[in-house]
C-alpha cells in the first residue's frame, strides 16, 4: 500500500483529489492537510512514500514545507504543485522537490506520475539507501532553465526561436550546446552556428537532454570531486550511443534524442553518493581496483546506475530510459533493450579509449567498431573497463 499525503489550502482541491482517488483506496493510503503545520504532525506521526504539496500556501509556503520533509522523512518523494508552470516558487524549489505538476493537473497524469514513482523506488529496493538520497541537501537538479524550456514546449506555442531565446540567456550553456553539437563525437558533418538552428536540425529533445545535463553537473563549492570529468565522459557517451543506435536501428528521432539523454545523465547517480554526509571524508583512492559499480557497491551498498534510473524515474523520464540506466552496473546483455545494448557498447568504447576526440569515423567504420566490441564483450575479452577508485570517486 502507497502512502501518499496531499498539502493544499483550497480544501476543494482536495476534496476533488479525494473524489478523484476513490478508486485507488486498495492501491494508495491517501492523507489530506489543509496546511503546511498540519501536514507536519501528519509527518511526526508516520511516514510517507510520496508528499504532494503546492507552492502557494500561507505561513509555510510549500518550497519551506518539502525542505522540512527532507529532513524528517527523506525518504519521501516530494512534489510541487504550481498553478503557474512559470512561477518563481517553482523555480526556488527545483532544488529540494524531485517532480512538478500544474495546479489543474489531470489525475490520470497524478496517477501515471505516481505509478512512475513507484517504479522508480523498485531500482533500489533499500529503505535505507532512498533515505540517504532523498537527504541529500544539493540535490542535483534539472534547474530553472530546463524548467522554462520544458514549459514552454508542452504549450505547444514557442517556435523555435523562442526556445532558443530561453537557452541563450545562458551564456556558459550556449556556448556547452554548440561545443557538443560540434563535437567530432556527434558526427553531425556540418557546423551548427546557433542554438535556434541546432533546436531545427536536430529537435527539442535534443536541446532538452544538453540543457538537463549542465543543470545537474554543476560542481559544488569546495567538492573535490572531479564533475567535469564525469560530465564530460557522459556528454561521449551520449553522442556515441546516439550515432551507433542510428546506424544498428531503425530508430525515430524521438527514440534516438531519448537515447542521447540517457547517455548524458547516466551518471548522475555518482553525484548523489558523493554528496551523502561523510562520504567526502572517505578515503578510498587505491584502496580498490575495480569498476566503478563495483566500489560504488562496496562503498555505498548501491552503484551509481541504480540511483541514477532512481532520480530518473523520479524526474519523470520514459521508463524506456530509467530502464537502460539502470542495467548499466550489472553484467552486459544484449538482450535486456535496444537501447541499453547501444549504451553499453559505447560506455565500453569511451572507458576503454577506443574513439577519441577529434577522430571522426563514418558509419561503416563506426559499425565495425561496435561490432567488435560487441565480441570482445560476449567473450568476456574486454571484462568490465578498470577506472578504479580513484575514476569512481572522481571522475
Amino acid at each position: 500500500m502507497l502512502k501518499i499525503l496531499f498539502v493544499d489550502d483550497d480544501q476543494r482541491v482536495l476534496e476533488a483529489i479525494r473524489m478523484a482517488t476513490r478508486d485507488l483506496s486498495d492501491e494508495w493510503d491517501v492523507r489530506f492537510a489543509e496546511a503546511s503545520s498540519e501536514a507536519m504532525a501528519l509527518l511526526d506521526e508516520e511516514v510517507f512514500d510520496v508528499v504532494v504539496a503546492d507552492m502557494r500556501m500561507p505561513r509555510i509556503d510549500g518550497d519551506e514545507l518539502l525542505v522540512l520533509v527532507r529532513a524528517c522523512s527523506p525518504s519521501s518523494v516530494r512534489i510541487a504543485i504550481s498553478e503557474h508552470p512559470e512561477d518563481e516558487a517553482v523555480f526556488r524549489s527545483t532544488r529540494v522537490a524531485h517532480q512538478f505538476l500544474g495546479k489543474q493537473y489531470d489525475v490520470k497524469v497524478l496517477k501515471r506520475t505516481i505509478a512512475e514513482i513507484r517504479e522508480a523506488q523498485k531500482s533500489v529496493p533499500s529503505g535505507r539507501i532512498r533515505e540517504l538520497v532523498g537527504s541529500v541537501e544539493h540535490l542535483p537538479a534539472l534547474g530553472e532553465v530546463y524548467q522554462r524550456l520544458m514549459s514552454a514546449i508542452e504549450s505547444g506555442r514557442a517556435d523555435n526561436d523562442q526556445l532558443a531565446e530561453i537557452v541563450t540567456e545562458d551564456v556558459a550553456l550556449t556556448a556547452e550546446i554548440l561545443r557538443l553539437l560540434n563535437s567530432s563525437f556527434f558526427g553531425l558533418g556540418r557546423r551548427v552556428e546557433s542554438v535556434a538552428q541546432a533546436i531545427g536540425f536536430l529537435g527539442a529533445d535534443v536541446l532538452r537532454a544538453i540543457v538537463a545535463s549542465h543543470s545537474v553537473f554543476k560542481k559544488r563549492p569546495g567538492s573535490t570531486v572531479d564533475v567535469d570529468a564525469i560530465s564530460r565522459r557522459g556528454q561521449h557517451v551520449a553522442a556515441l550511443a546516439r550515432r551507433i543506435h542510428g546506424i544498428r536501428n531503425d530508430a525515430s528521432s524521438a527514440e534516438l534524442a531519448n537515447v542521447y539523454l540517457a547517455g548524458m545523465l547516466h551518471e548522475v547517480g555518482a553525484l548523489v553518493l558523493i554528496s551523502i554526509d561523510g562520504t567526502e571524508r572517505l578515503d578510498i583512492e587505491g584502496a580498490f581496483r575495480s569498476n566503478e559499480a563495483t566500489v560504488d557497491r562496496l562503498v555505498f551498498g548501491v552503484d551509481r546506475y541504480a540511483v541514477s534510473s532512481y532520480l530518473l524515474g523520479l524526474w519523470a523520464f520514459p521508463p524506456d530510459i530509467v530502464q537502460a540506466v539502470g542495467t548499466l552496473g550489472r553484467r552486459p546483455d544484449r538482450s535486456v533493450s535496444p537501447m541499453a545494448w547501444s549504451l553499453t557498447l559505447a560506455r565500453h568504447i569511451v572507458l576503454n579509449g577506443r574513439l577519441t576526440e577529434g577522430v571522426d569515423p563514418d558509419d561503416v567504420a563506426m559499425d565495425a567498431l561496435a561490432r567488435l566490441v560487441e565480441t570482445e564483450l560476449a567473450s568476456d575479452a574486454l571484462g568490465t573497463p578498470v577506472v578504479g577508485a580513484v575514476g569512481s570517486r572522481l571522475g
